[in-house]
């Protein structure tokens, strides 16, 4: 798939719910493939999706950083711990961290970025 078509493809299907009848098409089968399969439209996909979430990926040592850290920045209610999320930001110690599910708000702190290796900046 071409990055232009996959450009237009990205502003209908991330509009959710997305209808069974759109999702279910061969051209969705395609922008999946491409969104798993090439670099380009990944990239694309994951801009985007960093956006609607109210974050700057040029604040982060690579896009994948930015990308992960999406469910550690969704507003939860007080208390609540988001499962979801595979990386954490700790403001009042400015690290990054892997979380523990054990119920808790633990984490275990790294130094390192996990996808592109990069020394973190508090």
């Amino acid at each position: 798939m071409k990055v232009k078509r996959f450009k237009q493809l990205l502003k209908i299907y991330t509009k959710l719910p997305l209808p069974r009848e759109i999702w279910e098409t061969e051209e969705h089968a395609q922008y999946v493939e491409a969104l798993h399969n090439d670099k380009e439209c990944s990239e694309l996909y994951k801009k985007h999706y960093i956006k609607e979430a109210g974050l700057n990926y040029k604040k982060y040592c690579c896009i994948d950083m930015a990308y992960h850290l999406v469910e550690d920045a969704k507003p939860l209610k007080r208390d609540e711990i988001n499962y979801d999320a595979v990386i954490r930001y700790c403001k009042s110690h400015k690290q990054f961290g892997i979380p523990i599910h054990d119920g808790g708000a633990s984490y275990v702190s790294i130094r390192y970025c996990p996808w592109c290796g990069s020394k973190l900046k508090k």
